[in-house]
């Protein structure tokens, strides 16, 4: 499947073998090795769904990864775009969607407002509204309370940005939700964690998710660093 982005370049579906079907897009999926790390990418976002959101129940509606996961659009822009990112969601045709920017650096914040500016984008787009959360592997936060948790609950190995329905975030710890401090899930997993923290010593439910955290940025460093970095740096040479 392809579709044209209003204003940019065509958007490509990619299927690597034996995966879960992915729709690539950005400046760069035209790279010859864009598939490649689209699956790469792809397929550790799905370990950082299953071995830390599914496995230590920080979201409620996360009853099953394959299926619960929806879309997968990976975005190869070092810089994001509204409009492309947009039409990409768009073309994928699911109300559940993670869009990924493996080749996006940086700090969080400008990626948290492009996530807010993406958000608006997709609402005035569609007829029936979507809650969005952003992921950032430099997320802020701490575990001195529940609110803060959450932003170290959110650092993926890349940039992400999910949109589902609402109604599904309420109670959502990691995953979308609008005022996730108000949310009585929220509050028990930060203790069922042993929060609050104040001293350097970890509990054994925080220090378990942040071992697991290292290694998905170690295994990403590992896997595909290298290739993001190729294709990043074909993209400023263009």
């Amino acid at each position: 499947m392809s579709i044209d982005a209003p204003g940019g370049p065509t958007e490509h579906a990619a299927e690597p073998a034996g995966a879960r079907k992915l729709h690539l897009g950005g400046r760069f999926a035209g790279h010859p090795r864009a598939a490649e790390l689209a699956a790469a990418a792809s397929a550790l976002l799905h370990r950082y769904a299953s071995e830390v959101v599914y496995a230590h129940r920080l979201c409620p509606f996360l009853q099953n990864v394959e299926t619960g996961m929806g879309a997968v659009c990976v975005m190869l822009d070092t810089e994001p775009d509204v409009a492309r990112t947009t039409a990409a969601l768009l073309a994928s045709g699911s109300n559940v969607a993670h869009v990924l920017f493996p080749l996006v650096r940086g700090e969080a914040p400008p990626f948290e407002r492009f996530g807010n500016k993406l958000s608006e984008s997709v609402r005035k787009a569609r007829s029936e509204p979507l809650v969005h959360a952003s992921f950032h592997p430099r997320m802020v936060g701490g575990y001195e309370n529940a609110h803060r948790m959450v932003g170290l609950l959110r650092r993926a190995p890349d940039p992400f940005v999910q949109f589902i329905p609402p109604g599904m975030q309420a109670g959502g710890t990691v995953h979308a939700s609008e005022t996730p401090s108000d949310e009585p899930y929220v509050e028990s997993t930060f203790r069922r964690l042993g929060g609050p923290v104040s001293g350097a010593e970890l509990s054994a439910g925080f220090a378990a998710i942040e071992a697991l955290l290292a290694s998905l940025h170690r295994a990403r460093e590992e896997s595909y660093a290298a290739l993001a970095e190729e294709i990043a740096a074909s993209a400023s040479a263009g």
